[in-house]
């Protein structure tokens, strides 16, 4: 289940970003629909900013997964290498993540930082930085590696206590 309602509240973040985000880009999307086939109109504004927002919400996904275990892994490990091989296994994969996820928000956030300093803004949406965006990278990945080592510690918390 993913909503526990014993959960902490920042355990509950991607998921309310989510649905707000999943919420205001449906409406968007639906009255730019009706406008057109209606009204004969097209605010120049709704698809850029459906884009914008499809991003944040596949980011805020990004990390939700991380926490999760719903990132991508290889679950044949079990059968190939048995139960307790396999443990050592997926605990290699996620260091493997845990890095490339922290070269990724490095290497994002280098990329955010240079399209900050032009002052670039989106040709639409002119009040809005493009530079958010790539926040939006930053953020999702520096959440999926936090996450993935949230999901970690809590395991073995959890098996520490099962043993006691």
């Amino acid at each position: 289940m993913l909503i526990d309602k014993k959960a902490p509240w920042y355990d509950k973040i991607e998921i309310a970003m989510i649905i707000v985000i999943f919420s205001i880009l449906t409406v968007i999307l639906f009255v730019n629909v009706v406008t057109r086939f209606c009204f004969h109109y097209t605010a120049t504004w709704s698809e850029q900013a459906a884009r914008y927002l499809f991003v944040w919400m596949t980011f805020a996904g990004v990390s939700l997964a991380g926490k999760t275990s719903s990132h991508l892994q290889v679950t044949v490990a079990n059968m190939v290498f048995g139960e307790e091989r396999a443990k050592t296994v997926f605990l290699i994969g996620d260091v493997i993540v845990v890095l490339f996820g922290c070269l990724l928000t490095y290497k994002i956030f280098g990329v955010m930082m240079r399209v900050m300093s032009t002052g670039q803004v989106f040709p639409a949406m002119t009040w809005l930085p493009s530079w958010t965006l790539y926040l939006s990278g930053v953020l999702g990945m520096a959440g999926f590696t936090l996450r993935v080592i949230q999901r970690r510690y809590r395991t073995a918390v959890a098996a520490k206590c099962k043993e006691a």
